[in-house]
């Protein structure tokens, strides 16, 4: 008799995994809402989506201007070049800003969105009987609304430059040279694995954090209310000071973490100049190109730490959206999920 296969991959069983996990997890959860608040505001997302790209290519254009304009100098030959690094210097952050607000308007119209939904559905549950339950829950579900929408404005507005710098730094770097493409690719791995390794890390601190800061909310709360009680008093002071330790433990192993990963893509960048200037005879690269490939890279290294500072966010986002979630009586388990396969 054959050996039954231990790993079920048909479509039908995959799809119904993916969709338990959306459905009956904190995480999935916290997904499935952002995704669906970007379908919501779809024409806000492509509004947002196109302005960020265009806004890309607007950021990239000083720097090959820039490398026009030295290889240009020993001619003399800059007037129009000038002319046009000044228009393009000057346009780039327009559009940046105008992006911004455009984003802006979305988040605070997702903000009122999740807050009132969330709020008056805590309110049906009734769940809060005292004052402090109440406010403990508030925090909870602040947390949550704002790791939400926060999600939803970072996935829109940060993730699609460093994807953009990268495609076509690399594609330039590959008009130079192969080598230097791949390599450059090659090297953008290590910083990448190391912001999935770092979050893991810090899962059960952000998880301390948020369940600490709602804790804290409905306990001052009620020791404001109930003065002469001491326990309370004592409590909320010793709240305080766990707080404090998670945080500072916090801000010192993610800024820690995210300074190892700037070092990463300094590193990185550095591999594809030495190299460069090891193939310059033999290309015919210029000091404009030298120009355009520190430009492109430094560019590609500050949207790279601006996005995995997003993600670092989006993550802690998450575990917000878990406590609030576990709290409010957790996800169903997937025994009680329809057509759920054990």
């Amino acid at each position: 008799m054959a050996a039954a296969n231990p790993i079920d991959l048909h479509p039908t069983r995959l799809i119904v995994l993916v969709r338990q996990w959306f459905e009956y997890t904190p995480v999935g959860q916290f997904a499935r809402d952002v995704a669906r608040l970007i379908w919501e505001y779809r024409r806000y997302s492509l509004a947002i989506f196109a302005v960020t790209t265009a806004q890309e290519f607007a950021a990239l254009w000083p720097v090959n201007l820039l490398g026009e304009f030295i290889d240009r100098l020993p001619s003399g030959d800059i007037g129009r070049t000038v002319w046009l690094l000044l228009f393009a210097s000057l346009f780039s952050p327009a559009l940046a800003r105008a992006n911004v607000i455009l984003r802006h308007i979305m988040f605070y119209r997702t903000d009122f969105q999740k807050m009132v939904e969330l709020v008056l559905k805590a309110s049906d549950r009734g769940d809060a009987e005292t004052s402090e339950e109440a406010g403990s829950a508030y925090a909870r579900l602040a947390n949550a609304v704002s790791g939400i929408t926060n999600a939803t404005y970072h996935v829109l507005g940060s993730f699609t430059p460093v994807i953009i710098k990268i495609i076509i730094v690399s594609g330039n770097l590959l008009s130079y040279n192969r080598w230097l493409g791949l390599v450059y690719l090659a090297s953008l791995i290590v910083p990448t694995g190391m912001t999935v390794v770092f979050n893991r890390w810090l899962r059960v601190l952000l998880d301390s954090q948020y369940s600490v800061g709602s804790q804290l909310s409905g306990t001052a709360i009620r020791a404001i209310a109930e003065r002469d009680n001491e326990e309370v008093r004592t409590r909320f002071k010793e709240i305080m000071r766990i707080r404090r330790v998670v945080l500072q433990t916090l801000v010192t192993r993610s800024q820690s973490f995210l300074y190892i990963r700037e070092a990463a893509l300094v590193g990185s960048q550095f591999i594809v100049v030495f190299m460069a200037l090891a193939l310059r005879t033999r290309l015919g690269i210029t000091a404009g190109d030298f120009a355009r490939i520190i430009g492109y890279t430094t560019q590609v290294a500050a949207a790279f730490i601006t996005t995995a500072s997003c993600l670092d966010a989006i993550i802690s986002y998450s575990r917000a959206y878990h406590v609030y979630a576990t709290a409010a009586g957790g996800p169903p388990s997937r025994s009680e999920a329809p057509g759920s396969v054990e």
